[in-house]
Protein backbone atom coordinates (compact mmCIF):
# COMPACT_ATOMS: atom_id res chain seq x y z
CA UNK A 1 0.00 0.00 0.00
CA UNK A 2 1.05 3.63 -0.50
CA UNK A 3 0.06 6.69 1.46
CA UNK A 4 -3.52 7.94 -0.02
CA UNK A 5 -3.25 11.46 1.13
CA UNK A 6 -2.04 13.97 3.88
CA UNK A 7 -3.72 16.97 5.22
CA UNK A 8 -2.50 19.81 7.25
CA UNK A 9 -4.76 22.25 9.30
CA UNK A 10 -3.63 26.25 9.81
CA UNK A 11 -5.74 28.85 11.35
CA UNK A 12 -7.38 31.11 9.17
CA UNK A 13 -5.07 34.25 8.98
CA UNK A 14 -2.27 31.81 7.90
CA UNK A 15 -4.36 29.98 5.30
CA UNK A 16 -3.74 32.35 2.25
CA UNK A 17 0.29 32.47 3.06
CA UNK A 18 0.68 28.89 3.30
CA UNK A 19 -1.41 27.82 0.72
CA UNK A 20 0.52 30.04 -1.88
CA UNK A 21 3.65 28.68 -0.54
CA UNK A 22 3.01 25.12 -1.30
CA UNK A 23 1.70 25.70 -4.52
CA UNK A 24 5.06 28.22 -5.35
CA UNK A 25 7.40 24.92 -3.70
CA UNK A 26 5.88 22.15 -4.70
CA UNK A 27 5.45 23.73 -9.02
CA UNK A 28 8.31 22.13 -9.37
CA UNK A 29 7.59 18.73 -8.75
CA UNK A 30 4.39 19.22 -10.84
CA UNK A 31 2.01 19.79 -7.96
CA UNK A 32 -1.06 22.50 -8.90
CA UNK A 33 -4.33 23.09 -7.24
CA UNK A 34 -7.13 20.63 -8.35
CA UNK A 35 -9.70 20.10 -6.11
CA UNK A 36 -11.40 23.34 -3.86
CA UNK A 37 -14.26 21.57 -2.47
CA UNK A 38 -15.07 23.84 0.41
CA UNK A 39 -13.91 27.46 1.96
CA UNK A 40 -10.64 27.14 2.86
CA UNK A 41 -9.74 23.37 1.75
CA UNK A 42 -7.50 22.92 -0.78
CA UNK A 43 -6.23 19.72 -2.47
CA UNK A 44 -3.03 20.08 -4.56
CA UNK A 45 -1.19 17.34 -6.41
CA UNK A 46 -0.36 15.78 -10.02
CA UNK A 47 -3.03 15.71 -12.26
CA UNK A 48 -2.53 12.27 -13.57
CA UNK A 49 -2.84 10.93 -9.51
CA UNK A 50 -4.91 13.58 -7.96
CA UNK A 51 -5.01 15.59 -4.95
CA UNK A 52 -2.90 14.01 -2.45
CA UNK A 53 -2.03 17.38 -0.32
CA UNK A 54 -4.61 18.94 1.21
CA UNK A 55 -4.49 22.37 2.81
CA UNK A 56 -7.44 22.91 5.61
CA UNK A 57 -7.86 26.27 7.22
CA UNK A 58 -9.30 25.46 10.23
CA UNK A 59 -12.04 27.39 12.63
CA UNK A 60 -9.71 28.28 15.50
CA UNK A 61 -8.30 31.85 15.56
CA UNK A 62 -6.49 30.89 18.79
CA UNK A 63 -2.31 31.53 18.77
CA UNK A 64 -2.07 29.36 21.58
CA UNK A 65 -4.19 26.78 19.73
CA UNK A 66 -1.65 27.48 16.81
CA UNK A 67 1.55 27.72 19.52
CA UNK A 68 0.53 24.15 20.93
CA UNK A 69 0.20 22.27 17.39
CA UNK A 70 2.47 19.65 16.87
CA UNK A 71 4.91 20.48 13.78
CA UNK A 72 5.02 17.91 10.82
CA UNK A 73 7.73 16.59 8.33
CA UNK A 74 6.17 15.86 4.83
CA UNK A 75 9.20 14.55 2.18
CA UNK A 76 8.03 14.70 -1.87
CA UNK A 77 9.33 12.47 -4.09
CA UNK A 78 11.56 14.62 -6.44
CA UNK A 79 12.51 13.29 -10.19
CA UNK A 80 16.23 14.00 -9.91
CA UNK A 81 19.04 16.32 -8.02
CA UNK A 82 17.42 19.13 -10.24
CA UNK A 83 14.30 18.66 -9.12
CA UNK A 84 15.46 18.62 -5.32
CA UNK A 85 17.31 22.48 -6.09
CA UNK A 86 14.14 23.77 -8.22
CA UNK A 87 12.18 22.89 -4.88
CA UNK A 88 14.27 24.37 -2.85
CA UNK A 89 14.73 27.86 -4.24
CA UNK A 90 11.32 27.57 -5.13
CA UNK A 91 10.44 27.35 -1.51
CA UNK A 92 12.94 30.14 -0.52
CA UNK A 93 11.08 32.69 -2.92
CA UNK A 94 7.87 31.54 -1.38
CA UNK A 95 8.54 32.51 1.99
CA UNK A 96 10.04 29.63 3.16
CA UNK A 97 13.35 29.37 5.59
CA UNK A 98 16.40 27.23 4.89
CA UNK A 99 16.11 23.98 7.23
CA UNK A 100 18.96 21.93 5.12
CA UNK A 101 20.09 22.97 1.74
CA UNK A 102 20.38 20.49 -1.02
CA UNK A 103 22.80 17.66 -0.67
CA UNK A 104 23.52 14.47 0.14
CA UNK A 105 22.27 12.62 3.28
CA UNK A 106 24.46 9.64 3.98
CA UNK A 107 23.21 10.02 7.46
CA UNK A 108 20.23 8.61 6.00
CA UNK A 109 21.25 6.22 3.05
CA UNK A 110 24.37 6.47 0.92
CA UNK A 111 21.87 7.37 -1.74
CA UNK A 112 19.41 9.59 0.20
CA UNK A 113 19.39 13.17 -1.73
CA UNK A 114 17.26 16.42 -0.34
CA UNK A 115 16.84 19.77 0.47
CA UNK A 116 14.77 20.67 3.65
CA UNK A 117 12.36 23.84 4.29
CA UNK A 118 10.10 25.42 7.16
CA UNK A 119 7.17 26.36 5.82
CA UNK A 120 5.17 29.85 7.32
CA UNK A 121 4.00 27.71 10.07
CA UNK A 122 7.00 25.95 11.03
CA UNK A 123 6.53 22.80 9.16
CA UNK A 124 9.45 20.68 7.77
CA UNK A 125 9.12 19.93 4.15
CA UNK A 126 11.58 18.44 2.20
CA UNK A 127 12.21 17.44 -1.24
CA UNK A 128 14.10 14.27 -1.83
CA UNK A 129 15.18 11.29 -4.19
Amino acid sequence: MTLHHISLHFPPSKFDAVLAFYLASLAPLGYRELSRPAARVVGIGVPVTGPDFWIHGHRSESSEDDQQREKVHVAFRAGDQDQVHVFYTAALAAGGVCNGPPGPRPEYSSEYYGAFVLDPAGNNIEACL
